[in-house]
């Protein structure tokens, strides 16, 4: 691993007791208005009596901590200014400029602290160093050369020297190049120790909760889970990562109907401030009752339909279409079993012990063309469900079945395209105009009025064929808020 230092040369940094041998109007403790440069010329003509009064007040610091960080430091990067190619600039300008200064902590780095000679190099700002933009577009081209020259190595920033915009933009443009491997200092005269600034680590962090919050705007639990996983050690430095990870596994699996792995997610977190609140969506699963999984598919079918994955969309409302015709047979009486004649509330099969006993039913269903397999066993599919629905329904005289048909028989119109998209000698797209085109007529282009009418049709005949109503904001949305608020705090 390399370890380098790169530090902005300011007018503070050579420190130069008053018995220094220097004429007195090139001393800054005589003559607070002293030109640099004229001081590190003096500096270096007279250097032998003039090094024994010579300390590096700031820059000295960071290399002790450097090396006390990272057990060594192979090279240091000294940026000094020199508008003396510029025209138009005001010798008091011009006097401050510390390219002078360069070679005098060079030279008291490889005599005073031992670094090897050659391996203190100089950057130079030849443009305006006051100036935010041009040091900004300075930074940018030497520091990506050296991220590119130095790719595995760790940079260390010292951004106390030089003017505002030198630090400042050392200090960003540092943190937006090296990321993680950047390690800001700021070092006073006044301290013994440099301060380090967590600026590159925060703005990584903000990246990645950035992406995080690009995933939710898509319900792409997954993915964000996964970028909290990888980088748990950084953002728990900033956010409640591990309540903000079982948050996210637990939308992940619900949202895949693995709701025992939803659970699963949610438990074991300590007592802090998030936890009562991630506790209450544990206690919102309630996939024992099957009105509670019926909203889920409309909820879910809701949310691949706003993202735009209309394939798993359409998924989701045939499965809540032969749900629902299931759910409302049971209520009526009708009883299903498995291939062994277990009772099975989504067995394959109606009960022939049951449809004994309902003789008019029976004959019904043969009215209908309905006829027993080899076995002597009637299937349970959507057509067969429907007549068993209209059947007794009519017979108990309960109108909301024979309505509940009808929105199935609407949301039906879109099986030509499932059919058509998921055969596998087609292959035809899914689109919104298609869903629309399917529902409403070929007239239809996909607006979102249209698809709301389609969405509008699945939650009527949800709300029908469960008795109750469905939540105005869907509870992902809930789950996505909660989420938010955990990266924010």
């Amino acid at each position: 691993m390399t370890v380098l230092l790169v530090a902005n040369i300011g007018n503070r940094d050579v420190w130069i007791d008053k018995a220094a041998p220097i004429p007195g109007e090139a001393h800054p403790a005589w003559n607070k208005n002293a030109s640099r440069r004229a001081l590190g010329e003096a500096l270096q003509r007279n250097w032998t009596a003039c090094q024994p009064h010579l300390a590096l007040p700031i820059i000295g610091k960071a290399v002790d901590h450097v090396r006390q960080q990272a057990s060594q430091l192979d090279a240091v990067i000294l940026i000094s200014s020199d508008q003396s190619g510029q025209e138009g600039v005001s010798e008091s300008h011009l006097a401050q400029d510390t390219c002078e200064l360069a070679p005098v902590v060079e030279r008291l780095l490889v005599e005073q602290y031992g670094l090897a000679a050659g391996t203190v190099t100089h950057w130079t700002v030849t443009s305006n160093p006051a100036d935010y933009g041009d040091m900004r577009a300075f930074f940018q081209e030497r520091l990506a050369t050296l991220c590119h020259e130095q790719p595995s190595a760790t940079f260390y920033l010292e951004v106390s020297g030089g003017t505002p915009a030198m630090t400042s933009m050392l200090l960003t443009v540092g943190a937006e190049t090296f990321g993680l491997d950047a390690h800001p200092l700021y070092v006073s005269e006044r301290e013994d120790q440099p301060f380090p600034l967590d600026l590159g680590r925060r703005l990584v962090a903000d990246s990645l909760v950035r992406t995080i919050e690009a995933n939710l705007d898509i319900y792409a639990y997954h993915a964000a889970a996964n970028t909290v996983r990888d980088n748990l050690d950084l953002l728990r430095e900033f956010v409640p990562a591990e309540s903000l990870l079982a948050v996210l596994e637990y939308a992940r699996q619900r949202i895949n109907f693995n709701f025992e792995q939803a659970r699963e997610a949610l438990s074991g977190l300590s007592v802090d401030d998030w936890s009562e609140r991630l506790s209450r969506l544990e206690s919102g699963l309630n996939d024992d009752r099957a009105e509670w999984l019926l909203h889920e598919i409309v909820y879910s079918a809701e949310i691949k339909q706003n993202t735009g994955a209309y394939g798993d969309f359409l998924t989701r409302v045939f499965r809540f279409d032969e749900a629902a015709l299931r759910h409302t047979a049971r209520n009526l009486g009708a009883r299903l079993v498995d291939k062994k004649d277990q009772p099975d509330a989504d067995g394959e099969f109606l009960d022939n012990t049951w449809l004994g006993g309902e003789p008019d039913l029976d004959a019904y269903l043969e009215s209908k063309n309905v006829r027993r397999n080899n076995v002597g066993k009637i299937s349970a599919n959507r057509f067969v469900l429907s007549l068993v629905v209209s059947f007794l329904s009519k017979r108990q005289g309960d109108p909301a079945p024979k309505i509940l048909l009808k929105r199935l028989g609407d949301i039906n119109r879109l099986s030509d395209v499932r059919n058509k998209s998921f055969a596998v000698h087609t292959f035809e797209g899914v689109s919104r105009q298609r869903i629309a085109q399917a529902f409403l007529g070929q007239d239809a282009a996909g607006t979102d009025e249209e698809i709301a009418q389609v969405v509008n049709a699945l939650r009527d005949a949800c709300e029908i064929a469960t008795g109750q109503s469905l939540d105005d904001i869907n509870p992902y949305t809930v789950v996505n808020q909660l989420i938010f608020g955990l990266l924010a705090s």
